[in-house]
């Protein structure tokens, strides 16, 4: 099958330069031609769902059903639905997305996107912005509607700070929204570093996994339940969460999310502005993070017995690379800033060595 080299010729489906609103309303911005499929009979079973491989893309640069037809006409059978909330929320300001560097414990801003994909690092702030309820209730069943056999959608949820009701509470009104979307597997976001620390730490405390998970469970029965986490401090952190989200009936575990770093200009001032000054890192910058969590998470769930599922994300932007997360232990690998840059890498994947 020939596919057209992407990277660095074209520009990201998903415009940096545009505002969320933009993307979601016009994009993705796409002029490739979409490959035809041709799949084998193996299959993979995901949460008792038949899908026909073990490529996905995280919570992120699915905006809306529009996107999710794409990623999934792109070859991408696991395909996660922009983090929703249980209100209208807007999103940061322009810009969003910045070329990074790690150098440390920062992350230098870059001028020009790298002429090399494996090179290729962002920052992505956004702050989780959510359309309408009413928008979200038609959106999701489209999109559910939309998708190819042999393919599943999750709906990523999060909870809303508010003065009128608990955070706990708003996060189990936002699933039971993902519910009544038609969702049939449901992501709990408890890892995002643009937003408040009450929503982006919560992954962080194993009594608070326990507490919220096992609410979450009990209000979506029967839904499967993912809990998207970040970076843990060490291996014993990570370790109790995973028992405790077992414990909850979480059935399966999605990390890494992108790394929270101070971002900063040529002059180390903040890239983003001062009321940002770490943002999450994402893409190629974070590949090693990604792959030290997967091999710690595979031996927790073996050591413990957990009735687990292990989904890796984090710095995916070569085919190989997928394979290379799935011998360090996923059980499915996803990739967003690999999607987003080269459309065409769950197809180069599919043809090496005939993966379907």
């Amino acid at each position: 099958m020939f596919l057209p080299d992407w990277f660095p010729k074209f520009l990201p489906v998903f415009d940096p330069n545009k505002t969320y609103m933009d993307n979601a309303e016009f994009g993705p911005f796409f002029e490739g031609v979409f490959p035809e499929r041709k799949h084998n009979k193996k299959q993979a079973d995901f949460l008792g769902f038949p899908v026909a491989s073990r490529l996905g893309v995280p919570a992120g640069p699915l905006l809306n059903s529009r996107w999710i037809v794409f990623a999934a006409k792109m070859g991408f059978d696991i395909l996660t639905y922009k983090t929703i909330r249980s209100v209208s929320h807007p999103g940061h300001p322009l810009p969003n997305i910045l070329y990074v560097q790690r150098q440390g414990d920062i992350a230098l801003q870059m001028k020009d996107q790298p002429s090399n994909i494996d090179q290729l690092t962002i920052t992505n702030s956004f702050g989780m912005p959510s359309r309408s309820p009413e928008f979200l209730l038609q959106d999701i069943e489209r999109a559910n509607r939309s998708i190819g056999p042999n393919q599943i959608m999750i709906v990523s949820v999060t909870a809303t700070p508010s003065d009128g009701k608990s955070f706990l509470h708003d996060f189990i009104e936002t699933a039971s929204l993902a519910k009544n979307s038609g969702a049939k597997i449901i992501e709990a976001n408890f890892s995002c570093p643009n937003v408040g620390k009450k929503e982006g730490c919560l992954y962080m405390s194993p009594d608070a996994v326990l507490e919220y998970a096992s609410k979450l469970v009990n209000a979506i029965k029967p839904i499967p339940l993912i809990l998207k986490v970040g970076k843990f401090q060490d291996e014993k952190q990570l370790q109790e969460v995973c028992v405790n989200a077992a414990k909850a009936g979480v059935r399966a575990i999605s990390g890494l999310n992108s790394v929270s770093m101070r971002v900063v200009n040529d002059k180390k001032d903040p890239a983003l502005g001062r009321d940002r000054e770490t943002s999450g890192i994402c893409g190629a910058g974070i590949r090693k993070d990604a792959l030290e969590f997967t091999k710690f998470a595979h031996k927790i769930i073996r050591k413990e017995k957990l009735d687990l599922i292990l989904m890796s994300v984090g710095g995916i932007v070569l085919p190989e690379h997928f394979t290379e997360f799935f011998e360090a232990g996923a059980d499915f690998a996803l990739t967003a800033t690999g999607m987003m840059w080269d459309p065409y890498l769950a197809f180069r994947y599919h043809n090496l060595k005939g993966h379907q």
